[in-house]
């Protein structure tokens, strides 16, 4: 149980980040900008951890710099193609290309048959389930317009927050006792309960402010996204509890006071974006 210190310390972190991450919603270009940092922070999280003991920092740098790099070229390259019908771009293609990059630079580097193995692997895993996975948050942004990327950000925060105070008051039965024994499954419900109300909430507003938006959400839209929110933002939060407890710490880092390491943060929202954009293409 954590102290009433601790959670303080969480929401004092949540409301002085929260307003500056909002903002970055306002143009495209922002939103890139602050993708591209939040990856270059998770990742260099997950290279840390992932790769302890094994030393050549350089090339690890070097590794999450193309990372963070493959975000920035692909949310510039998108912006630029989304709206040409030359189906022969295909900006998608910068990953593939990085992740070549990813294994020269470390086979050139490093002469330990082990050592470089992991590090491969865990440079494309990294390139492919931060980077890649945080940048669907750009063809939402170009094809759904900016409130419904930012949605798909603060869903994720609301789910969060209901799926915590509620567990922490209510919590009895664990659903995964091996990976992340916190968590429950009465909190998982009331992340559900708080998120489908905040849709209903935000879609009202939108619906007042922005009666131009290229898509709008029923109610029964707002339904099947709570619970996507709430199914995937849960399995991506153990799978990387999954990671945490196979290298043997308990956050990925400490950037975030009361939160933990960036990765810690974002954990269900790189599971949850690439899942909200694919709901949002079959449903528009």
């Amino acid at each position: 149980m954590k102290s009433k210190s601790d959670v303080f310390t969480r929401i004092l972190t949540a409301l002085t980040i929260s307003p500056f991450v909002v903002l970055c919603f306002v143009s495209y270009k922002s939103l890139v900008g602050l993708v591209a940092t939040v990856v270059f922070f998770a990742s260099y999280e997950y290279l840390t951890f992932s790769l302890k003991g094994h030393g050549h920092t350089i090339v690890r740098l070097l590794v999450n710099t193309l990372v963070v790099l493959s975000t920035m070229f692909y949310g510039l390259a998108l912006e630029k193609f989304v709206y040409s019908n030359d189906n022969a771009k295909r900006p998608e293609l910068v990953f593939l290309i990085i992740m070549i990059a990813i294994s020269s630079i470390v086979i050139f580097s490093i002469k330990d048959p082990k050592k470089a193995k992991d590090f491969v692997v865990n440079g494309i895993f990294s390139l492919f389930y931060v980077a890649m996975n945080l940048s669907f948050f750009f063809p939402i942004y170009l094809k759904f317009g900016a409130s419904l990327a930012l949605l798909t950000l603060v869903s994720v925060w609301v789910y969060d927050a209901g799926a915590y105070f509620i567990g922490m008051r209510f919590g009895r039965i664990r659903i995964s006792p091996s990976y992340s024994p916190k968590k429950s499954l009465e909190g998982v419900i009331g992340g559900f309960v708080t998120t489908f109300l905040f849709f209903l909430i935000y879609e009202t507003a939108r619906e007042i402010l922005l009666s131009g938006e290229i898509f709008t959400l029923s109610a029964v839209n707002s339904l099947i996204l709570s619970a996507v929110v709430a199914f995937f933002g849960t399995v991506g939060d153990i799978v990387e509890s999954s990671f945490k407890r196979y290298h043997n710490v308990k956050d990925s880092g400490s950037i975030l006071p009361g939160h933990g390491g960036m990765l810690d943060r974002i954990d269900g929202l790189l599971f949850v974006v690439p899942m909200f954009y694919i709901f949002l293409i079959l449903f528009s």
